[in-house]
């Protein structure tokens, strides 16, 4: 599998491939009419579902000593945050197709300014 050990690979659509099965798979699905931003933690990477767009988060780690799940998930406004609690932890979609950082993200309203002291 490309990338470094316990971090996601920049895949670019490639197709995940392991040597071993994965531990745990969990779905999610955007079944709402917006743009649904997936963030992936330890982390940090961000990855929007379409409406009706369906991603699948997976894992090669096992629980361990002090963790009895696999993901804790947390839903807010517009977002769903999961923690992978066994690394290392990948997003992909139906298919086995790795997902990007910043897959389908929403450019930011209007020009970027950075205010300069």
């Amino acid at each position: 599998m490309a990338g470094a050990p316990g971090a996601p690979a920049g895949g670019g659509g490639a197709r995940l491939t392991a040597d071993e099965r994965p531990v745990a798979r969990l779905r999610v699905r955007n079944s709402g009419a917006e743009l649904l931003e997936l963030v992936l933690e330890p982390y940090g990477s961000d990855h929007w579902l379409r409406p009706g767009e369906t991603f699948v988060i997976w894992t090669l780690g096992r629980p361990g000593e002090g963790v009895s799940e696999a993901f804790e998930v947390e839903h807010g406004p517009g977002t769903v945050t999961v923690h992978a609690e066994t690394l290392p932890a990948y997003v992909g979609d139906e298919d086995g197709n790795e997902i990007d950082c910043g897959h389908h993200r929403p450019q930011p309203a209007g020009p970027f300014r950075l205010d300069l002291p």
